[in-house]
């Protein structure tokens, strides 16, 4: 696999079902840390692994809590950078679904692939564009320990 737009899309595959088959620690393992989430509402640092377990848990126990029976993301545009092939930049698109009817509105998102040196491709960075959605990014817990806020 050498084009830019068949790994991006791979990367986005096996980290979309990893999340819907509840496999957090997969989840988490497709991330370098520390790894910026830019929301329109904030932006957010995720400082390791098992912070990134946590908030995937809450995400995917969102979409369940507002009966989404699947999740998808496919590329719409991904190119090596011009600097380096070890780089990869691209943009797709976020299906949530219920049935045959989008639970929210499809949403864009760009994201960052770093290739690491045993080969594997890591996200290091990604802009999601949705707003107010009523899915849960974050794990309580991970909100506290940021904000120095009590349990």
């Amino acid at each position: 696999m050498t084009q830019a737009h068949d790994i991006y899309q791979d990367f986005l595959d096996t980290a979309s079902v990893a999340l819907w088959n509840r496999d957090y620690i997969t989840v988490a393992a497709m991330l370098s840390y520390p790894h910026l989430i830019r929301l329109p509402e904030t932006d957010r640092i995720i400082q390791n692994a098992a912070e990134q377990q946590l908030d995937a848990q809450a995400f995917r126990e969102s979409l369940k809590g507002l009966g989404a029976t699947a999740y998808h993301r496919l590329c719409r545009d991904a190119q090596f950078d011009p600097d380096g092939p070890g780089r990869i930049t691209g943009a797709h698109t976020t299906y949530i679904m219920r049935g045959g009817s989008y639970l929210t509105d499809p949403y864009e998102c760009r994201m960052s692939l770093m290739r690491q040196s045993d080969g594997r491709w890591l996200a290091d960075a990604i802009n999601v564009s949705v707003r107010k959605s009523g899915m849960a990014y974050y794990h309580p817990d991970n909100i506290r320990a940021r904000t120095g806020r009590p349990k």
